[in-house]
């Protein structure tokens, strides 16, 4: 049994115990409140079917106590009508949470679209940003290390060249998917140009960003050895910061300038500086 199955379950015995409780009570004391909360749990946690069906359970409900209790001379007519009206209630609570959800997923989906670099799936580059110094701000605060790779494809125009723009995506996609799975699940990644990557590493040191950085290049290493993009490697610039004196992209610019260092001296390699 899936969470759905389980939390439908537990609204329909909940709402038969609330039945069950109204009977109990004699159907003196309004129960309505006590109705609502299965109907509304359902619904928020199992989806707009469900939700109907626990307001319908309870609507049933009521109407059964009512009926067993019901005055002698009470109007059939009323009676119904009074169920019927409870019912319409509990399903719209159901109808309006369901959707609320709906569109909250909606928003939270679209607001991940925004954020999302389409052809890899990381970040963009506004998004990169906003995250980083959302961590650098934290990093400033709390007197924590920072460290922030950019990393360059070494050969990339070749691959567009010889192969075509379509193969060059494919190296790009690759090239994220060997990021995402080689980093920490709290480490920040992004794209911010064509061939051109960062990684933001929070509360990280020199040592550790070397050690992920090594463990990124071999894995660069292992994913074009037996492909056709033998050619193509990584050249990486990191900055650590011990105390977050700069801006983002103060920060950016020397992570790019130790980038072109690595190049310098044969590519596929890093370059880092530790500040103060």
């Amino acid at each position: 049994m899936n969470r759905v199955h389980f939390f439908f379950v537990i609204s329909l015995l909940s709402t038969a115990l609330v039945g069950y409780i109204d009977h109990m009570t004699g159907a003196h004391i309004s129960m309505m409140i006590f109705y609502s909360v299965p109907v509304l749990f359902s619904a928020r946690y199992c989806g707009k079917i469900e939700g109907l069906i626990v307001a319908t359970l309870a609507a049933v409900c009521w109407f059964i106590v009512n009926l067993f209790y019901r005055h002698p001379e009470g109007s059939n007519a009323i009676l119904t009508w009074n169920a019927l009206t409870r019912l319409g209630i509990f399903a719209l609570i159901a109808y309006t949470v369901s959707l609320q959800v709906k569109l909250r997923i909606a928003l939270k989906m679209e607001t991940l679209r925004a954020d999302t670099d389409r052809l890899t799936g990381l970040l963009n580059k506004g998004a990169f940003r906003e995250r980083v110094e959302e961590e650098m701000n934290r990093a400033r605060r709390y007197k924590h290390p920072l460290s922030l790779a950019f990393i360059d494809l070494d050969n990339f125009k070749q691959v567009n060249d010889t192969g075509g723009h379509a193969c060059g995506d494919l190296l790009l996609q690759q090239v994220s998917e060997t990021i995402a799975s080689t980093m920490r699940a709290t480490d920040i990644t992004g794209r911010i140009g064509g061939d051109e990557f960062t990684i933001c590493f929070p509360e990280t040191g020199e040592e550790q960003a070397r050690n992920a950085i090594n463990k990124l290049i071999r894995a660069f290493d292992s994913m074009t050895r037996n492909s056709e993009w033998q050619q193509v490697t990584a050249s990486i610039g990191v900055v650590t910061c011990m105390n977050i004196c700069d801006t983002y992209d103060v920060l950016l610019s020397k992570t790019d300038r130790l980038m072109y260092i690595a190049k310098e001296k044969g590519k596929n390699g890093a370059e880092f500086e530790t500040l103060g």
